[in-house]
């Protein structure tokens, strides 16, 4: 099957709503990452069916539950992607939630050019990239709990991510983090790390993202009270001392 057919099918199993314009900027960003990837390695996967399935539908499977992450809340205008990437998920995202501006914060060099060429390519005016430490902005007042939903599809060390994030959401914004079966084990061990950053566990939103079969799930947590100011620390005692 080639990759229109299952991009397309795929939106309709998810349940989402596209149009041709949508489609085709998709295609547009696999074909751009599938280009630059061997040179930039922006992502571990370097066939471009499995990029399409494992990285582009992984992301956009979020939609599903469009709705109620994202229209369900008060306002939801800017939404912050912490360690991007190649995009993942803050660019697909972008295509079909036109009416958000979407934040890409990565702090690789070689990565923010290859978001900035992407940016101009797409004509994507809803997008900002920032370069930057995740643990050095999210001290600074123009980013610190001033995003109504931040979203992370990293796979470090579950407290040491939610240390990085939490703090840049506003209270009563959202924190979404992509995650496997081991979110439950990560919840059994560090469900207090959450809470003394100032957010609490919401729900858990599966979904079986299409051609991929692997479990995959949301875990929502809304910010309920301020971060403490110490955080996030300085990088190196995150990892040396986890909270």
């Amino acid at each position: 099957m080639d990759i229109d057919n299952i991009l397309k099918l795929s939106l309709k199993e998810l349940g989402i709503n596209f149009s041709k314009a949508q489609v085709s900027l998709v295609e547009e960003y696999l074909n751009l990452v599938y280009k630059h990837n061997k040179k930039l390695n922006l992502v571990g996967t370097k066939d471009k069916e499995e990029i399409l399935i494992r990285h582009i539908l992984d992301s956009i499977s979020i939609l599903k539950y469009e709705k109620y992450l994202f229209y369900n809340t008060n306002n939801v205008e800017k939404i912050l992607d912490v360690g991007t990437g190649a995009g993942l998920p803050g660019v697909l995202l972008s295509i079909f939630l036109s009416d958000k501006i979407f934040y890409l914060l990565d702090k690789t060099l070689k990565r923010i050019n290859f978001l900035n060429l992407l940016v101009k390519e797409l004509k994507l005016e809803n997008i900002k990239v920032i370069r930057g430490r995740a643990e050095e902005l999210a001290k600074e007042n123009l980013y610190r709990e001033n995003f109504d939903i931040v979203l992370a599809r990293a796979v470090t060390s579950f407290n040491i991510l939610s240390e990085l994030i939490i703090p840049f959401c506003r209270i009563n914004g959202k924190i979404i983090f992509y995650k496997s079966k081991k979110v439950f084990i990560e919840l059994a061990e560090h469900r207090e790390v959450i809470s003394k950053l100032g957010g609490k566990v919401d729900n858990l939103l599966e979904v079986k993202v299409p051609y991929l079969d692997e479990y995959r799930t949301f875990l929502i947590i809304n910010k309920a009270k301020k971060s403490p100011r110490i955080y996030p620390r300085n990088f190196k005692k995150i990892k040396k001392q986890p909270l």
